[in-house]
C-alpha cells in the first residue's frame, strides 16, 4: 500500500473513533469485543487494530461499510480536515466510497500480511507483526490528538466569528436607535421653530384702549 492510503485509513478510522465511538463500540461488539464500561478512545483504537490484524469473519469490509456510513453524514468535516492538511480521500468524489474501502482495506492487508509472514517464520519471532500493529496504534492516536487540536481552534475560530458578528449587530443596532433619537429630536425641534414662526407671523391685534368721555 502507498504512504498516502495508509495515512487516509488511520485518518478515516481516528475520525470515526473521535465522532462515532457508539457506533464502532457496537461493530466490535458484534465482532466479539465487549467493554464493561464506556471504552477510552485507546480501547477502541487497540481492539479495533487487533480486529484489522486478524481479519476475524470480513472485519475490515465490516469497518469499511461502517466508516463509508458514518462519512455520509460527515461531509462537510472531511473537507474541512483536507484543507487544514489531513490525508483524506475526497469526500465530493463520486467514487468516494470505493475509495473509503480501498483504503481500509490496504490497512487490513498491511497488518495480515506482517502476520501471514511471520506464521511461516519457524524462528517465532512476532517482531515484525506486533510492531506494524504498534506502529499503526501510535499513528492512530497521533492521529486523533491532532484532529482534537483542530477542532479546538476551528471552535475557538467560530466563537470569535460569532462575537464579532454580535458586536456587529449591537452597533447597528446601537447606530440605528441613535438616528431614530435623533430623528425624533430632530422633529420636536423643528415643530416647535414651525409653532414659533406661526406665532410671530400672526397679524398684531391693536390693543383697546377706550377713548375718555
Amino acid at each position: 500500500m502507498t504512504q498516502e492510503q495508509y495515512n487516509e485509513a488511520i485518518n478515516l478510522i481516528g475520525h470515526l473513533i473521535l465522532t462515532a465511538s457508539d457506533a464502532l463500540r457496537e461493530l466490535l461488539g458484534y465482532y466479539g469485543v465487549g467493554f464493561e464500561s464506556a471504552p477510552t478512545k485507546r480501547q477502541l483504537i487497540d481492539a479495533t487494530i487487533e480486529l484489522l490484524t486478524s481479519d476475524t469473519d470480513g472485519f475490515t469490509d465490516a469497518l469499511s461499510k461502517l466508516v463509508d456510513r458514518h462519512i455520509d453524514t460527515q461531509v462537510e468535516s472531511m473537507i474541512w480536515l483536507r484543507k487544514v492538511g489531513f490525508d483524506l480521500p475526497d469526500a465530493e468524489d463520486a467514487f468516494f466510497g470505493g475509495l473509503i474501502k480501498g483504503a481500509i482495506g490496504a490497512i487490513g492487508g498491511l497488518l495480515k500480511k506482517k502476520k501471514r509472514r511471520n506464521s511461516n517464520n519457524n524462528s517465532g519471532n512476532s517482531g515484525a507483526s506486533s510492531s506494524q500493529a504498534l506502529q499503526a496504534k501510535r499513528d492512530l492516536e497521533l492521529q486523533i490528538q491532532r484532529m482534537q487540536e483542530q477542532q479546538r481552534r476551528r471552535d475557538e475560530e467560530r466563537r470569535r466569528e460569532q462575537a464579532e458578528r454580535l458586536r456587529r449587530e449591537q452597533e447597528e443596532k446601537a447606530k440605528r436607535r441613535t438616528q431614530t433619537m435623533l430623528m425624533v429630536g430632530g422633529g420636536v425641534v423643528l415643530l416647535a421653530l414651525i409653532g414659533v414662526a406661526v406665532f410671530m407671523s400672526r397679524p398684531k391685534t391693536p390693543m383697546y384702549n377706550p377713548v375718555k368721555q
